[in-house]
């Protein structure tokens, strides 16, 4: 791929540089602008690029600091400390030139990054129905805060470092500005500047679907070479070339995700009214394996229901349509339904007919072939005492040639160190009080990789900002359904949430239990002021040494006594309520053959006893071990215990 950047005319960089030094005029990074927060209570770094050797002065306030650009024309000054304040101006000055930041407030900083759970906009995503969180319009409106600020990082995947971002701005917080922001950060900020009472500033670097790999820099991935794909890059680069894919790439997969998600208008209106001649439709079972639609088809159905059942309410199980799906009735819709959730739809007794009724369905992947999953007994419609009972698995029409939709573009946002390279990399060493992070759920198939991954993303970053062991705040994974085999246990993210439970060695690092609050048929769950706050309190405990409690109980040993494994907590202060409790689920006990068995618990005197009639001679315990588990373990605050195991088989 990187074979495309050679080009004869030369780096692009070398001649922007040239422009510009021929101008003479100093430029700040694009991270400086109008109402930005700047850190408080450390040296604060303001850089830029201006003509070589040319003096530059810095001003903010009543401090003042020269420097020299070197010869490259870079140039790097420190201003001293402050304390919480403003507004002010930043004036950065050279020999021809001077610019004027305006309403610069000193507060706290926070770099918040991940995938799309850090990324999850307020108003929720374009291509994404349904997405807004938990009660956005009242949230929206409710954001007001002239001293909380924020900057939203440009998307830019490159395969090389950049020194500078291609645009960007700080925002004060607003219904326009927190509209499109990352709702996760944005509740954080708010619940944190309640707390404090100081300008808070939220720096927003995240991208939906990317694994850890590209948030790392190329020299942090050394170690794991055998593992990763670091690309080689040419010594020439073209960045305007480079800049005109990125963008095209994101624009098009844009437009390609929007006409997935949403029909053309008046095409929904046309299709799933009765009338709508679906005759050259091919016929298709649901289950048959022989089905093969592309990323939108429609399928329609003719449903006769007698008259005696007219007038009565009745249910519509569809099971599985993976992954985005619209469901109509005789052209009135009845639901929009994202996958895993199972389509169970209770229908309006005014909508059904005596006699023949149509069925409609739009179903639209973006990632492949849209699908039908489940048993065949569950996809039917019925009135409640099934007295009438039809099953709906065979005999549909179906059309996937009804929508056309371009062509997939090739991204670059997953390639390892590309989003580190384009998005972290010319943000650092901007003052932060430190980060808040939300990813992994793109890396759960490896999580042994991941846990060393991760915690060099932590140490890398922290060394490159130069500003010790920065706190580094961090969200488990949450609770989640990931097929249609609800039956089979899976466990593949409590492997995953073992992985990011283990860097709470390093120092600074804070942990949201989260397996509680998401939601088992959305990956992105809505309620995201409950993750936010829980972000809160280990801020509050790990960053600002407030004696608060942060998290739930925490598993600490165990011991076995005959048949009974009793496990022991942490600490005193996050214990669990509910002494003498027998109804706590979510633990499991093993004897050496690995087979766990469900199993009861006692809590007495901050202990759990922990035993199973079908288990005699016990040697492993585990609780909350699975995707989507039983969760009953919480303090008196209403924080979880983690999951946890004692064995690894």
């Amino acid at each position: 791929m990187l074979s495309n950047f050679a080009k004869n005319t030369g780096c692009f960089i070398i001649l922007l540089f040239s422009c510009l030094f021929l101008q003479g005029k100093v430029v700040p990074a694009k991270i400086f602008s109008d109402n930005m927060v700047l850190q408080r209570e450390v040296a604060i770094p303001v850089w830029g690029t201006a003509k070589p050797w040319e003096q530059i002065t810095v001003r903010l306030d009543s401090s003042e600091v020269k420097t020299n650009a070197k010869s490259d024309g870079r140039w790097m000054i420190y201003l001293p400390k402050h304390n919480a304040g403003g507004p002010y101006n930043l004036i950065v000055k050279g020999t021809q030139n001077q610019i004027i930041f305006s309403n610069v407030l000193i507060g706290d900083v926070w770099f918040a990054s991940g995938q799309s759970n850090m990324e999850h906009p307020m108003k929720g995503w374009e291509w994404i129905p349904n997405s807004a969180v938990s009660q956005s319009t009242k949230e929206i409106s409710d954001s007001n805060y002239p001293e909380i600020r924020l900057f939203s990082v440009s998307k830019y995947p490159c395969p090389i470092e950049q020194k500078d971002l291609p645009t960007g701005k700080w925002e004060i917080a607003g219904p326009e500005s927190v509209a499109g922001f990352s709702s996760t950060a944005w509740f954080f900020g708010k619940e944190l500047y309640g707390k404090l009472k100081v300008p808070i500033g939220i720096i927003d670097c995240s991208w939906g679907g990317t694994p850890i790999q590209t948030w790392m820099s190329r020299e942090a991935q050394k170690p794991f070479t055998d593992s990763v794909n670091l690309l080689t890059v040419l010594p020439i680069f073209e960045q305007s070339d480079w800049s005109k894919k990125v963008e095209q790439s994101i624009e098009q997969n844009r437009i390609r995700r929007d006409q997935i998600s949403y029909p053309a208008v008046g095409l929904t209106e046309k299709i799933s009214n009765p009338d709508w001649d679906d005759l050259s439709w091919k016929s298709v079972d649901l289950l048959s394996e022989t089905n093969r639609f592309g990323n939108i088809v429609w399928m329609r159905k003719e449903i006769i229901v007698p008259e005696p059942f007219v007038g009565q309410q009745l249910k519509l199980s569809l099971e599985f349509l993976n992954r985005q799906s619209q469901v109509f009735i005789n052209g009135k819709e009845l639901g929009y339904f994202l996958y895993p959730e199972p389509v169970r739809i209770e229908i309006p007794e005014k909508l059904i007919h005596s006699g023949k009724n149509i069925l409609t369905i739009r179903l639209a992947q973006p990632w492949g072939e849209s699908q039908i999953l489940g048993s065949p007994d569950r996809f039917f419609i019925s009135n409640q005492d099934r007295s009438f009972f039809i099953n709906i698995v065979e005999n549909w029409r179906a059309n996937d040639q009804l929508e056309s939709v371009i062509p997939v573009k090739e991204s670059y946002q997953s390639n390892s160190a590309f989003l580190f390279n384009g998005m972290v990399m010319p943000i650092i060493p901007f003052g932060i009080k430190g980060f808040i992070w939300y990813q992994g759920e793109s890396d759960a198939g490896h999580p042994l990789l991941y846990a060393k991954m991760f915690q060099q993303l932590i140490k890398d970053w922290r060394k490159r900002w130069k500003q010790g062991d920065l706190p580094f705040l961090f969200i488990q994974a949450s609770n989640i359904e990931l097929s249609h085999e609800f039956e089979k246990k899976s466990d593949s993210w409590c492997l995953l949430r073992e992985a990011q439970q283990k860097a709470l060695v390093l120092p600074n690092t804070g942990m949201v239990v989260s397996v509680d609050i998401g939601n088992p048929y959305d990956v992105h769950p809505k309620n995201k002021q409950t993750f936010g706050h829980r972000l809160v309190l280990q801020a509050l405990k790990i960053a600002y040494h407030q004696d608060i409690i942060a998290d739930g109980p925490v598993y600490k040993s165990y011991e076995i006594k005959n048949d009974t494994i009793i496990v022991k907590l942490k600490d005193e202060i996050s214990l669990p309520m509910k002494e003498n409790h027998l109804n706590f689920c979510g633990f499991e006990i093993a004897e050496k053959d690995g087979a766990f068995q469900e199993a009861k618990a006692l809590l007495v005197n901050h202990k759990i006893y922990v035993f199973s009639p079908t288990v005699k001679k016990p040697v492993a315990v585990r609780y909350a071990w699975s995707n989507n588990p039983c969760i009953s373990l919480f303090n008196e605050i209403e924080l979880p215990m983690a999951p946890f195991r004692t064995n690894d088989f």
